[in-house]
């Protein structure tokens, strides 16, 4: 089996180095020896001087005395525990660091233990390309004389200091203010952000990874380009230089980014393709602040805390929150596929650059054999990085890892079988816990129940790794949802006449729910109803938690005016409309794209994985890999019972029989079975009628219907139940707790009392 479709996670020793899949148990003489590919290692002795990796990194063990090539910006540790390190000679553009001490591996949090060796011993070289994970803030006043307070920045900085919590670059210049966080793999002063183009007119803060920046950076350095780093964050602004808004359109891999031109005195702001990285953007006649996480804006009072409920409406129907919404009214996020620019005279402007193929391809020959070459291609892009890489794959072919405790057998054959080490990680006991700092993360409310084991494995990973690949995106890729099927199905229903139509579905109103967690009559019911709904409304019917009119009495009275309670609906027939998918399978999976995998599945990851400082790459989120996939005709990817069918075919022979065959699994845990123990207390006290009717919101009547339901098991409530909890937890540290900052009435700028 390839090793780039292996399920693992990486085994380390102390004496190891992995680069790829797999890792090296043993180690060669006295030093390391480093994984390049699957079974291909270094040796010590200095026989191989230095190999690239698929991801074209130059990683090495070089003698102490050998020289470097002329371009590669490297870091040379001489292990040498008798005394410090030495400055080894180098070409000029070749910087080399020296550490006095025993080094640390790249990735590691303690360094590893040295056998005794003299100075003249073999170095470590890794070419400089470190993870990029970080985070963004900043803010420019409409007023030029406006100066921004740098303790503002440091202070959004410090609100996420989690997704880099290594080191910090600010950069205040009058009214313009910009930072970042970083989490450094190689400590190098390239890394260090903003960073400027050459005549220092232009300067970028950037959150993300480029998996094709050697390339472009080529290209640029022969069209006359000079860069005074190696990293992918320079190659940006030099792209944006060169070809200027329309450099996103080069870029692979996920981004989110804002450069600011200050000849032409503009922001220029960007999001990745399916929103793998966060934007929020708040903007009015004061000026625009701009974040990777809401909290940054909050912290020096941006934006009021003055809720959307129609938003938010979206949300106790689906469970997120689709772009550009967010539940507050100054707040929008910047959506995927999309470009941003403001200046002080026509201010924010939002433009499309990128969208799902709308033409149909025939499928080619040979199509299960070139899937699996393209699936190969994207795993080994996605490998560029000088740390040992972690995956939550579960073999390539589900979109989450198989850790939930009804798939530990399943997990356990896998590991066995290839020869990886599995961690198990217990949620039972931790969760009632873990809901208020689960619900910080996430910035906004999230009704995911997938955010609990989600928490804790990235904590698991997190504690070794700083990178690690999912599988997300296979279901939105392959058509792996029950949902799927459902659309596929529901195309022969709708051709049945109509009177037989009506007599199905009155014999299915006829039968009721049985007690406990099962949903399997109410997804029939929901089958039924959808035979004749446009594909925009199917779709919302197969995920909505609530429908209406259960869901407008869910409010208070004096709420339920401002709730128009088609905001779901409406945003849906809008996306279905600008991109003209026909009606069918490709309809569900262009929503989902647009949808649920941006706001729901790659937030909710993107969230739990940075709040542990782990950068999460999702391979099968590529937008090459996508295009290639996604325009193939719907009757190959899926089979009228048979989820999956495409990639199943092409991972024939890679992965064992019964793992093909096993069924779908969640990655959630017994969510419904919280509520009725672990959780009760908890949810009985976040849902009084005390509280409801102090905040105002809801109905104390009916969500004591919705609770005595499910209690009693007479219906399983678990989807607007979960839903009502995480927002009332969420309210508690979002808006409760933090009361709106005050504004400057003079100018009009909002203004922390904190930054005065």
């Amino acid at each position: 089996m390839p090793s780039s479709l292996m399920p693992s996670t990486i085994s380390t020793s102390s004496r190891s180095l992995g680069y790829s899949f797999a890792s090296i148990d043993s180690s060669i003489g006295p030093m390391y020896a480093a994984s390049l590919r699957h079974g291909t290692t270094i040796d010590t002795k200095g026989r191989t001087r230095a190999r690239e990796t698929p991801g074209g990194r130059l990683v090495a063990v070089w003698p102490a005395s050998g020289r470097l090539w002329a371009g590669r910006e490297c870091v040379i540790t001489l292990p040498n525990p008798q005394g410090p390190c030495q400055r080894r000679h180098a070409p000029e553009s070749t910087r080399v660091a020296c550490a006095p001490h025993k080094p640390r591996v790249p990735g590691y949090r303690q360094p590893l233990p040295l056998r005794k060796r003299s100075h003249s011993g073999w170095a470590l070289v890794l070419l400089d390309s470190p993870v990029r994970m970080c985070g963004i803030v900043g803010i420019v006043h409409s007023d030029p004389a406006r100066p921004v307070p740098p303790a503002m920045i440091r202070q959004m900085c410090e609100a996420i200091r989690h997704r880099g919590p290594d080191d910090e670059g600010v950069y205040v210049e009058r009214a313009v203010g910009l930072g970042m966080r970083r989490l450094s793999i190689i400590d190098l002063t390239g890394g260090r952000q903003p960073i400027f183009n050459e005549d220092r007119s232009k300067l970028i803060v950037f959150n993300g990874e480029i998996y094709n920046y050697r390339e472009l950076r080529r290209g640029l350095i022969a069209r006359g380009h000079v860069f005074a780093t190696q990293g992918d964050t320079e190659v940006i602004l030099h792209l944006f230089e060169e070809y200027g808004p329309e450099c996103v359109q080069r870029l692979r891999g996920m981004f989110a980014f804002a450069i600011w031109d200050s000849a032409r005195q503009t922001l220029f702001l960007a999001r990745d393709r399916f929103g793998i990285k966060p934007l929020y953007v708040t903007s009015g006649p004061w000026g625009i602040g701009f974040a990777s996480e809401l909290k940054a804006l909050h912290a020096v009072g941006l934006a009021s805390r003055e809720l959307d409920w129609e938003a938010l409406d979206t949300y106790f129907q689906l469970g997120y929150i689709p772009a550009p919404a967010t539940p507050f009214r100054e707040i929008r996020k910047l959506e995927p596929g999309h470009t941003a620019v403001w200046n002080h005279t026509s201010g924010l402007t939002t433009r499309q650059y990128w969208d799902l193929p709308r033409d149909r391809t025939p499928a080619p020959h040979h199509l299960e054999a070139q899937i699996a070459d393209w699936l190969d291609e994207s795993v080994q892009a996605h490998l560029v990085s000088d740390v040992p890489v972690a995956a939550f794959l579960s073999g390539g072919l589900d979109s989450s890892a198989v850790v939930a405790a009804d798939e530990t057998d399943l997990a356990r054959r896998l590991a066995a079988a290839y020869g990886v080490t599995l961690t198990e990680v217990d949620i039972h006991p931790e969760v009632r816990d873990l809901l208020e700092p689960i619900t910080y993360a996430l910035d906004e409310p999230h009704a995911d129940e997938s955010a609990v084991p989600t928490w804790l494995l990235s904590q698991a990973v997190g504690a070794s790794y700083k990178v690690a690949l999912m599988g997300i995106g296979g279901d939105e890729l392959f058509a792996g949802y029950r949902r799927h099927i459902g659309f596929l199905a529901g195309e022969h229903y709708a051709r049945l006449p109509r009177p037989v139509q009506r007599g199905v579905s009155a014999l299915a109103n006829l039968l009721r729910e049985p007690r406990g967690a099962s949903l399997t009559v109410d997804r029939l019911k929901r089958f039924l109803r959808t035979g004749n709904q446009s594909a925009p409304e199917r779709f919302l019917n197969y995920l909505t938690r609530f429908p209406n009119p259960g869901r407008h009495r869910l409010y208070a009275p004096a709420l339920r005016h401002r709730v128009s309670g088609v905001a779901a609906s409406g945003w849906l027939h809008h996306l279905h409309q600008h991109h003209g998918t026909p009606a069918g399978l490709s309809t569900a999976l262009y929503l989902d794209y647009k949808t649920f995998l941006a706001d729901d599945v790659l937030a909710l990851s993107d969230r739990m994985s940075m709040a542990h400082s782990l950068e999460i790459r999702v391979p099968l989120v590529d937008h090459e890999l996508v295009e290639r996939v996604f325009p193939l005709p719907d009757r190959v990817k899926i089979g009228l019972w048979q989820n999956k069918r495409l990639l199943k075919r092409a991972l024939q022979g890679r992965l064992p029989a019964q793992h093909l065959r096993a069924p779908k699994r969640g990655f959630v845990g017994p969510t419904a079975a919280w509520l009725r123990h672990e959780l009760r207390d908890m949810i009985e006290d976040e849902l009084a009628p005390a509280r409801l009717q102090r905040l105002g919101y809801f109905d104390p009547s009916v969500v004591r219907n919705l609770l005595d339901d499910h209690f009693s098991r007479r219906h399983n409530r678990t989807g607007i139940l979960w839903a009502l909890l995480c927002f009332s937890v969420w309210h508690r540290g979002y808006v409760e707790a933090a009361p709106v900052a005050p504004l400057d009435d003079e100018a009009n700028i909002p203004h922390a009392e904190a930054a005065r």
